[in-house]
């Protein structure tokens, strides 16, 4: 206990643990925010596929294109990711195609093709490998900045149209008969989605990333009494689980990613567990 209490001062000592755990205060917001919102659409699958649909992107950004700046890889990553889930988002409105089966085709489709495209052109694989899985040493001020964007994003998208918001979440029929276009809500909510996948691969990693999405919404569903507690909720689970992840990775000298991972899956075990007791 003393020892992890002691391994606690790496983050004043050392910059690229600060710029780690600021990136991880912004992530964790944002993905805090728009969790409820996955969790009550019943779309965290979807969060997959669009994570997945990164590999084809980073592949094309890193491999084929050779770029190495962060700016520039962002806004490529963006670009490319975003094209690919125009599809996705336009398949889904109105369920064109059923969704559990569209999920599988795109998401095993777009990493199929980009294992293939990286397969073949081979260049930068080790900086690859640590977008899939994430690594904190990669944080630099350039992430931080897209960080702090997205989260302005994110906040002035959600909070200022929030009554909308769940009003399209929870009852979309009811939301288009009373006016509100619930087709740029949908196309909304992909970029939304889109945005902070695309800006946290450094961190959490593609293949980790669904894990921030999903965990803090299904807890604060199930603990929040009104809909402004359950956002409240979540943005706590989130910040406590990842930045508590994020200390025991770095005692362990684990991947911050997966270290995330394993501890909001063990505190939401836990609570889980806890109710099934405290009612029995």
């Amino acid at each position: 206990m003393i020892e992890y209490l002691q391994s606690l001062n790496d983050f004043i000592q050392f910059d690229f643990l600060q710029r780690a755990l600021i990136g991880t205060l912004l992530l964790s917001l944002c993905s805090g925010i728009l969790s409820p919102f996955i969790v009550a659409k019943k779309y965290a699958f979807i969060g997959s596929a669009v994570s997945h649909s990164t590999l084809l992107g980073l592949s094309l950004t890193i491999g084929v294109l050779g770029l190495s700046t962060p700016y520039v890889i962002f806004l490529t990553l963006l670009a490319i990711t975003l094209m690919l889930n125009l599809f996705l988002a336009y398949s889904t409105y109105k369920d064109r195609i059923p969704a559990d089966s569209l999920i599988g085709i795109f998401f095993t489709a777009t990493m199929g093709l980009g294992i293939i495209i990286h397969g073949l052109v081979g260049k930068n694989s080790s900086e690859l490998v640590s977008y899939l899985f994430g690594n904190i040493l990669l944080i630099d001020n350039g992430d931080l900045l897209i960080s702090s964007l997205l989260l302005i994003i994110v906040s002035l998208s959600i909070f200022p149209l929030f009554k909308k918001w769940i009003y399209t979440t929870f009852d979309p029929e009811g939301a288009q008969v009373s006016g509100i276009s619930t087709k740029a809500f949908h196309y909304g909510f992909f970029l939304l989605i889109t945005l902070v996948i695309v800006s946290a691969v450094k961190l959490s990693g593609t293949v980790l990333i669904n894990t921030l999405l999903i965990m803090p919404g299904v807890f604060a569903l199930k603990m929040g009494r009104n809909i402004k507690s359950v956002f409240v909720y979540s943005i706590l689970f989130c910040l406590f689980t990842s930045t508590f992840g994020l200390s025991i990775a770095n005692f362990f000298d684990q991947p911050s990613g997966a270290t995330m991972t394993v501890i909001q899956f063990a505190v939401l075990g836990v609570f889980y567990l806890y109710r099934k007791v405290s009612k029995a």
